[in-house]
């Protein structure tokens, strides 16, 4: 188990189709080799815990260096709470996977685990988010009532490990979902788009380090967006 003390940055991965495994799984490898990382918690929520994606994900994660990944069952109504909690103390890593975002903090919610996942990643622990589990990492997102019906949408809080707002494999869709939060945030509003195979580390200040694909940067300003790559930085 890692000895860190106080907390290090989250490990945010945009997933999508087209990124290069081998990357994903070098850049895991320096990460979890940093903290002393051997046991890894798997979250699912926002993919209701399906098989598939824990599988393929286990297989990344043993190949980066861990020698067990342990699926919690979060995506239920009823959960063993103290067996949770003990295997969340007791893990080197949390990775939390992707899926949809709102689905995946709903059930974090419902199970009043926020302030506890907020709280060991303030003890060490290191946090691994793929897609929407790398949104979920950040302060917000978005939701709509009526889907298409910007009128209807809304915030929501998220586990605000790093106090940023950030969108994952959107550049096909223009970056709408991350625009709109942003919107909703008001003038002087900022938030960060992840293309597919960018990865990054983020602290609790919110300073992003680039490990391999540029991340953009969205600033929303007058009712337009002034967007930067981090290749300029």
């Amino acid at each position: 188990m890692s000895n860190a003390v106080g907390p290090i940055p989250a490990l945010l991965l945009a997933g999508g189709p087209g990124g290069d495994p081998r990357a994903i799984i070098r850049i895991m490898k320096n990460a979890l080799q940093s903290v002393g990382c051997h046991r890894v918690v798997y979250i699912g929520t926002a993919n209701g815990d399906r098989r598939p994606f824990f599988e393929a994900m286990r297989l990344m994660i043993r190949q980066a260096g861990a020698s067990s990944v342990e699926l919690l069952p979060l995506a239920r109504e009823k959960i063993r709470r103290e067996a949770i909690l003990r295997s969340l103390q007791a893990a080197d890593a949390i990775f939390i996977s992707g899926g949809e975002v709102e689905d995946g903090m709903s059930w974090l919610v419902r199970h009043d685990l926020l302030a506890t996942l907020q709280s060991l990643h303030s003890q060490g622990k290191l946090f691994i988010g793929v897609s929407a589990g790398a949104i979920m990492i950040g302060s917000h997102w978005v939701r709509w009532e009526v889907p298409d019906d910007d009128t209807t949408a809304s915030l929501f809080p998220c586990l605000n490990i790093v106090p940023a707002v950030f969108d994952t494999h959107a550049e096909n869709e223009d970056w709408i979902e991350l625009k709109t939060a942003l919107r909703l945030m008001g003038d002087g509003s900022s938030g960060y788009g992840l293309p597919r195979g960018c990865i990054i580390s983020a602290d609790t200040q919110g300073s992003l380090t680039n490990l391999n694909e540029a991340y953009l940067t969205f600033q929303f300003r007058k009712n337009e967006f002034l967007v930067s790559s981090s290749k300029g930085e």
